[in-house]
């Protein structure tokens, strides 16, 4: 084969797969997912909203100044060391306002675009109590950005002519790039999450599921017992095998027996993960995303079999928004597979240590974290693109339960009587987060240095949090229990670790 054969050969494989990518899809199911993601922004900036005190605004739990000595880069956003507190209430107050012209079609682009700068520089403040739910929702806005969104369920239209704006919108089509390239994004999603699973023990033996619902990120770890575990092994192990076959609903042709049982088992996985544990938004997210994988079957009801005449050839051109997802997939896709090779991402250590016994505490087990020396400079060109996008992914999800399965429980006396742990240390899943740092379980890689300064800061901080809502009086004592949950035994809880000891003078801590 001569070289003009080969240059021919290998372009007519980019035309071939540029232009099954361009095909065109009906604008109308995009338009459905945009309404629901809308209301689902606008719950998760209401709950924002209520968390800014304790975690955005400057005198809650984080010492913001110090999370930028020790991450400078998440200094990248809108806001500024000297803010006070109502400008992030001004902020989630916007951003609420932002969702109503997102869901009714109004100029979704540009309110998309506000909402995803606020939702960037939110995480990137409170990045070390970032979670599943925060990187699902800034992914979706980000994907809003690049759908052809707004084109259907316009309020505008429909109040124009109710009818006629039906009969329109049933037979809009619009480039598909993107959203097969979204199709990408969460494939990737499944297939990292799902066969990161497989590296853990627990996983494999069927008893990581029950160490979930004993967390304190589960609605009922109160309830489960060992008892479950049979029960839950059933589970354990249609999770294992369900996730990685997610992305055959995106290549399964239309109508296929295997789509329509792979459907049943994914909704039943996010609505049971919704209806269990404290990651509402993220799951329901991807639940709803099954109306774009369904989206011709969803659209043969509006048509009832009528001949669509919108079809019109691709324009083989990806654009701006093509272009922009095509290497933020690119990129994400490099920066999961390289991980691979850092063998403290494969198989995190799970050895623990004591603490040194003091006058006060009894031997306490403080993990070695499997991430403690960070990305190489490899993922860092990677990750480092990412964020420099406003992205923040990595879809290691609960593959770490066999190193972080503790439950924190505390004890607080007040002139030596006990009052509700609750009024001091915050429960949400935040607040769990942030109990993690405080008994040295880290989720990010934390400067040896600066260990013992973020955990005085977050018990001196939590001090005052209490002093000025609490107001108590007389001296007020915090003692902590760390509980390994373990289906197998184990070392079990270690009660009444010594953790504060203060008096208030008015708003003011005195230790």
């Amino acid at each position: 084969m001569d070289e003009r054969s080969r240059n021919n050969g290998g372009a007519g494989i980019w035309h071939r797969t540029l232009a099954r990518l361009t095909l065109p899809v009906d604008a109308l199911p995009i338009d459905v997912f945009r309404v629901i993601v809308g209301g689902l922004i606008f719950v998760y900036f209401v709950r924002t909203l209520m968390e800014t005190a304790d975690f955005s605004g400057p005198d809650g739990l984080l010492d913001h100044s110090l999370l930028l000595r020790m991450y400078w880069f998440t200094e990248i956003g809108i806001f500024r060391e000297w803010m006070s507190v109502e400008w992030f209430y001004g902020a989630f107050i916007i951003a609420c306002a932002c969702c109503i012209p997102v869901i009714l079609g109004y100029r979704v682009k540009l309110f998309s675009l506000i909402l995803y700068v606020i939702a960037v520089s939110t995480y990137r403040r409170n990045f070390i109590v970032m979670y599943v739910d925060d990187s699902i929702m800034h992914l979706l806005l980000f994907w809003m950005l690049l759908l052809p969104v707004g084109r259907t369920l316009v309020l505008d239209e429909w109040l124009k002519d109710h009818s006629a704006a039906w009969e329109r919108w049933k037979k809009i089509k619009v480039p598909g790039a993107t959203l097969r390239l979204f199709f990408w994004n969460l494939t990737l999603l499944y297939l990292v999450a799902g066969l990161w699973k497989w590296t853990s023990p627990m996983w494999l033996n069927g008893t990581a599921l029950y160490v979930v619902f004993k967390l304190p990120i589960s609605y009922l770890h109160s309830y489960i017992t060992a008892e479950d575990i049979p029960l839950l092994k059933v589970f354990n192990y249609a999770t294992l095998v369900l996730e990685p076959l997610v992305p055959l609903m995106f290549v399964l042709r239309r109508g296929h027996w295997a789509k329509y049982l792979l459907l049943v088992a994914f909704i039943g996985l996010h609505i049971g993960s919704v209806a269990t544990l404290n990651i509402p938004y993220a799951n329901i997210a991807c639940a709803a995303t099954a109306i774009l994988m369904f989206r011709e079957e969803l659209m043969s009801w509006p048509r009832r079999g009528a001949i669509d005449e919108s079809y019109s050839i691709p324009s083989m051109r990806l654009g701006l928004a093509g272009g922009v997802g095509l290497f933020m997939v690119i990129m994400l896709t490099l920066a999961m597979v390289s991980s691979v090779t850092m063998i403290n991402w494969r198989t995190a250590p799970r050895e623990m240590k004591t603490a040194e016994v003091n006058s006060t505490n009894a031997d306490r087990p403080q993990l070695v974290d499997g991430r403690a020396d960070g990305l190489d400079s490899m993922q860092m060109t990677f990750f480092g693109a990412l964020w420099i996008m406003g992205i923040a992914q990595q879809y290691q999800l609960f593959n770490w339960i066999d190193n972080r399965n503790y439950a924190t429980h505390y004890r607080i006396t007040v002139n030596g009587s006990e009052v509700d742990p609750d009024a001091m240390f915050v429960r949400s899943l935040r607040g769990v987060l942030l109990d993690f740092y405080i008994h040295d379980i880290t989720w990010l890689r934390i400067p040896p240095e600066r260990r013992q300064e973020l955990r005085e800061s977050i018990l001196s901080r939590t001090a005052a949090r209490y002093c000025r809502n609490a107001r108590p009086v007389g001296e007020v004592i915090a003692y902590s229990s760390f509980e390994r949950i373990d289906p197998n035994g184990g070392p079990g809880e270690f009660d009444n670790f010594l953790l504060m000891k203060f008096t208030c003078d008015g708003e003011r801590v005195v230790f």
